[in-house]
């Protein structure tokens, strides 16, 4: 079913939404919420958390949402803390970041789903071109600009060992991610 929608030409790109170069189809457009998903460690992508918008002239990708199970959000401050301090290297944040699995099947068959940086790939190679520039976006952001968003939550919401811990999540996953621009996807 999944398959179809996305060769659909009736399901338009998300509504009022300019999309950057090279990015054509809806399909271009979910190699960039799984690029997301990868950065941010979001292990909830199933199939009630993408949609569509439906109006009564169109049918459009509904923009990215429920991203809640990412940046390490389950994991206490005492755990995150941990984290980042052990010298352990199958507890670091590095582990923890390879270990992040998604919703996403790879097929019907599998007992498994991908880690969230495979389903990336296992979709990049339908358009090579979308998925390198989704990355060349990535690599646009850096990790002051991060900071900065997360200094505008208010320190009552977020410990600053929390926010550390999701800025080791989001430069780790960037520094992987990036480093398949070099590669074949």
């Amino acid at each position: 079913m999944t398959d179809r929608v996305f060769q659909e030409n009736s399901v338009n790109l998300p509504l009022n939404w300019t999309p950057p170069e090279q990015i054509i189809t809806i399909f271009d457009v979910f190699i960039g919420y799984l690029l997301l998903d990868a950065w941010i460690g979001n292990s909830d992508r199933h199939h009630e958390n993408w949609a569509f918008i439906r109006t009564q002239s169109a049918t459009y990708l509904a923009p990215t949402y429920d991203h809640a199970s990412s940046l390490g959000r389950n994991e206490s401050d005492e755990k995150c803390k941990q984290r980042l301090m052990t010298k352990d290297q199958g507890f670091s944040v590095q582990a923890y970041v390879e270990k992040c699995q998604s919703c996403v099947y790879a097929n019907s068959s599998e007992k498994k789903p991908l880690k969230t940086f495979d389903a990336f790939i296992q979709a990049a190679q339908y358009n090579p071109k979308a998925a390198y520039r989704w990355l060349e976006n990535l690599a646009k952001i850096s990790t002051s600009d991060t900071l900065k968003l997360f200094q505008k939550i208010p320190p009552e919401r977020i410990a600053s060992i929390s926010i550390e811990f999701a800025q080791k999540i989001l430069e780790i996953n960037q520094t992987r991610l990036l480093a398949l621009r070099d590669t074949r996807l």
